[in-house]
């Protein structure tokens, strides 16, 4: 081998070892990224938040497919936040708890009452390594946190089936929130990117540690799971898993006609309430990561839809439309869909 074909031999050893390097560290901090979203202070298993409020006359279906669930009683607990005003449901939940001895219940009360201050209680008192929520008016299926346990990993988000119940009939049907996510199965590529479904609260696990970062806004009187999404996606480089429809595991939201998505129309509703929302897309937007185009078109999608309560609110009373778009301009958002609003 002459001499400059060792060297360019050479050459092309270091330049492997130098790209096997990279990719070694590449892989390491990807790992590192992933351990730590586990932590050696959580124990293995699901923690399941439910806010709980006067819920004495809707909350059995809920307790009902808490016992029937597959996944060993070990690897999950449930944590009752009960929260305002009291009615008979302390005393429900403690007979479910001495019923159930070899589950894992913890029962908590505050006076203050509000979802988001109970659900902000239940993630601090969570102990295992993924954390997921249940509104008392909801059920789950039976293998509900058996197959979304099975599918979970440290940097992962995991998404059932999601069918809605008609409250006065009963009948089951595709929620109409989850559109994008109902034929999918496995890990979907570039989510949440255009996929505002995945800002709903309940209808998942994710990290606990993930949860742990970021709290639920308080000051909102609706639209929190807007924001705190909207606030804690963009903090971590996760991915998005949804569980096939072949297994079974399905959130049932009961679909209320008092819901805050059935709202009477109003200008606090539409637009002040909104604006309040977008407030904190807004500043997630404001702390984005350089160059992070994934988060940034989901909280432009986020901001979007918040922006049609207003196009509704708009076609109902029109002459309110230099009213709105002063309110808007107050917020100097990074971005807002003007057009939307036939803004020049």
């Amino acid at each position: 081998m002459s001499f400059k074909d060792s060297i360019l031999s050479k050459s092309n050893q270091f330049n492997y070892y130098k790209d096997k390097t990279a990719e070694l560290n590449k892989e390491n901090k990807e790992l590192k990224n992933e351990i730590s979203l586990l932590s050696p202070d959580l124990e293995d298993g699901i923690s399941l938040v439910i806010p709980v409020y006067k819920a004495e006359n809707h909350i059995a279906p809920l307790l009902e497919s808490l016992e029937k669930q597959s996944l060993s009683r070990d690897l999950f607990e449930i944590i009752f936040i009960i929260n305002g005003e009291l009615d008979s449901t302390m005393n429900i939940l403690t007979d479910f708890a001495i019923s159930n001895e070899d589950m894992n219940v913890i029962i908590s009360y505050t006076k203050e009452a509000g979802v988001s201050n109970a659900r902000n209680i239940g993630i601090r008192i969570a102990k295992r390594q993924f954390l997921g929520f249940v509104d008392s008016d909801d059920f789950i299926s039976e293998s509900y946190l058996e197959s979304l346990y099975r599918h979970s990993a440290p940097n992962r988000v995991v998404m059932p089936n999601f069918i809605d119940i008609n409250e006065e009939t009963g009948e089951e049907v595709e929620s109409y929130l989850v559109p994008f996510s109902m034929n999918k199965s496995g890990i979907i590529k570039g989510a949440p990117s255009e996929m505002a479904d995945l800002a709903i609260t309940t209808a998942k696990i994710l990290p606990t540690l993930v949860a742990k970062s970021t709290e639920y806004n308080t000051k909102l009187l609706n639209g929190e799971d807007i924001s705190f999404y909207a606030r804690l996606y963009p903090k971590f480089d996760l991915e998005f898993y949804f569980v096939d429809k072949k297994e079974a595991a399905t959130y049932y939201r009961l679909r209320r006609f008092d819901s805050v998505s059935r709202q009477s129309m109003s200008y606090q509703f539409n637009v002040l309430d909104r604006l309040k929302v977008m407030d904190d897309i807004n500043e997630s937007l404001l702390n984005l990561r350089k160059n992070d185009k994934r988060h940034e078109r989901f909280l432009k999608v986020l901001m979007r839809g918040q922006s049609m309560f207003m196009v509704r609110y708009l076609k109902e009373n029109p002459q309110d439309r230099d009213k709105v778009i002063e309110e808007v301009k107050k917020h100097d958002f990074v971005y807002f869909p003007y057009e939307r609003l036939e803004i020049d």
